[in-house]
């Protein structure tokens, strides 16, 4: 028939003189396939087109965030054995000698997430789907023939466990990666809503795992995380009741992480709790919690063995008679670092003993949804010299939040920080300025500068002379404008929401207040439109500095 004439003569023809390989033994049936394509349930003859191997939907989940970062994750084996056979045709030749290779691909994985290397491109055309295109035959013969010239030619390849056409395969990850992108958008929106929602103190859950318990952050305890779990009653008739889960420290919420895995409130808990987040890095967390279990386990040999002896009593040491009700007291803060004054609402007493063994206290000043039940030796009295210490204390701990950072001393904006005639009107207190600059000591290197470009650009808008921006009420910076920003720019989570805060910076500077260098700075940084899809902190460093180059902080209006 003149189908299976074409098939048995001109197409192998086409193919053998489109192949142009240089090694003999590849012919026709080093690219033909008995199996169909998985996307059009076509066989390779009817395109006219070889068979490939396609990752599936997991495997291209996995590949393609490697494949981003232009990192490579399979390496080439190699088999040297005699008796390697390889599938071969009547007429074809071997393709290589009796001592012939066998290759095959292999892949790396550490606690169940794959290993991977930087890839040595030589392009500086980044072409992300290039890498996620280089396919490898099905057909054996084939496939050992192009897995042996990339190997030699250290050239990236991907492989899978689906055959299809290329053409097939080629619209699969294009479809894949567009889906990836909108999911991703979806979940970023997602994430910049709920940290919003926590910003201005409203109660919403920050994710939902797989087993359908709720992760929630309050403003009240804005270093806790409450965990609630719907538990089923004992007949299981009645409604199912709400179950509370608290984790105040930060080795109990880096445990949660770790344990969460790669579930969707991970991302959020990571943003939100950083302290936990340097404990899971320097693995750290598991000694703090293992340590704490062994301090309850010898606290309690310890207190079966005294015959429920006074802790004073024990230590050979007179704390004194308890604190009464309405009593004026000093409380030590958790970590040791400051007294607070408060009163004694009630006193908690053991049963049999009669011994004092908590204070509930009132912070004065304080809301009354901050009362809380502390350990008796977190309470003193308000002596001339506890007062006097928490005086010195107190002032220290001002005077550093109301210095200027060393690395932010070096800006035109600090000259003019605490100037007259600026557009920021009444003076601010560098505390209101840098209060978001200090981080945790388990912060990372980039939340930590991203602190300081938070202040750095702070600095700026408070140096901002008069005129430079329109600060009457029907302004674009009036008071309540720029007070919105000044919150939007300390409650960044990233480099993409503080770009958007300088961009807005930069459009509400009045052209007149710009240096004539500003042109030709500004005309060799990405536009507004490319800043915002590149944004990063190197980005925003370097255009945090043009701006702070670039302003007229000696014009006054």
């Amino acid at each position: 028939s003149p189908s299976s004439s074409f098939e048995e003569e001109i197409l192998s023809t086409i193919i053998k003189n489109s192949l142009c390989n240089q090694e003999e033994g590849l012919d026709l049936q080093a690219v033909r396939c008995r199996e169909s394509c998985h996307y059009c349930g076509l066989p390779d003859m009817a395109l006219g087109a070889p068979l490939v191997r396609v990752p599936d939907d997991g495997e291209w989940k996995e590949l393609f965030p490697h494949a981003v970062h232009e990192r490579n994750t399979y390496m080439v084996a190699s088999i040297t054995s005699k008796s390697a056979e390889f599938p071969k045709s009547d007429d074809s030749m071997d393709i290589d000698s009796d001592d012939s290779k066998k290759f095959m691909t292999v892949r790396v994985r550490v606690g169940g997430e794959l290993v991977s290397s930087k890839t040595d491109t030589a392009d500086n055309n980044k072409n992300y789907d290039q890498s996620m295109q280089q396919f490898l035959p099905r057909n054996p013969i084939g496939f050992q023939s192009e897995l042996k010239f990339r190997e030699e030619s250290n050239l990236s390849f991907l492989s899978g466990s689906l055959s299809a056409h290329e053409v097939c395969a080629a619209a699969a990850q294009k479809s894949r990666k567009d889906n990836f992108l909108r999911d991703r958008k979806d979940a970023f929106k997602d994430f910049l809503m709920k940290g919003a929602a926590m910003a201005c103190g409203k109660s919403t859950p920050i994710g939902l795992d797989k087993w359908g318990r709720s992760y929630w952050v309050f403003s009240a305890e804005p270093k806790s995380l409450f965990i609630c779990e719907m538990v089923s009653s004992p007949d299981n008739v009645s409604p199912q009741a709400k179950k509370w889960h608290r984790f105040a420290k930060p080795e109990e919420i880096a445990s949660v992480i770790v344990g969460l895995g790669k579930e969707p409130p991970c991302e959020m808990l990571r943003e939100v709790y950083p302290e936990a987040m340097g404990l899971v890095k320097d693995r750290s967390w598991s000694t703090l919690l293992f340590a704490r279990r062994r301090a309850k386990g010898d606290q309690v040999v310890a207190s079966s063995s005294d015959d429920k002896k006074d802790s004073a009593d024990e230590n050979g040491q007179d704390t004194g008679p308890p604190f009464v009700e309405d009593e004026d007291v000093l409380v030590e803060s958790e970590d040791g670092s400051f007294l607070w004054e408060a009163v004694i609402i009630d006193v908690a007493k053991d049963p049999e003993t009669a011994r004092v063994t908590g204070y509930l206290v009132h912070f004065k000043n304080w809301n009354s949804r901050f009362d809380q039940w502390v350990a008796p030796d977190r309470v003193v009295e308000p002596s001339k010299n506890n007062l006097e210490v928490q005086e010195e204390v107190i002032g220290e701990y001002s005077a550093a939040c109301n210095a200027t950072p060393d690395e932010l001393k070096g800006m035109f904006a600090f000259q003019y920080f605490d100037a007259k005639k600026r557009a920021k009107g009444k003076t601010r207190t560098a505390f209101e300025v840098f209060d978001c600059v200090s981080v945790g000591k388990h912060d990372s290197h980039n939340e930590k500068l991203l602190g300081l470009l938070k202040g750095a650009l702070l600095m700026i808008e408070a140096a901002l002379p008069r005129g430079s921006v329109a600060t009457d009420e029907d302004g674009h910076w009036n008071p309540e404008s720029a007070a919105l920003w000044r919150s939007l720019v300390k409650s960044s989570l990233g480099p993409e929401s503080l770009m958007r805060c300088i961009l807005v910076l930069e459009d509400a500077i009045s052209p007149e207040w710009y240096h004539e260098q500003a042109t030709q700075l500004y005309a060799a940084i990405p536009t507004q439109f490319r800043a915002m899809t590149a944004a990063s902190l190197t980005a925003i460093a370097l255009r945090v500095s043009i701006l702070d180059r670039c302003l007229k902080y000696k014009k006054i209006a």
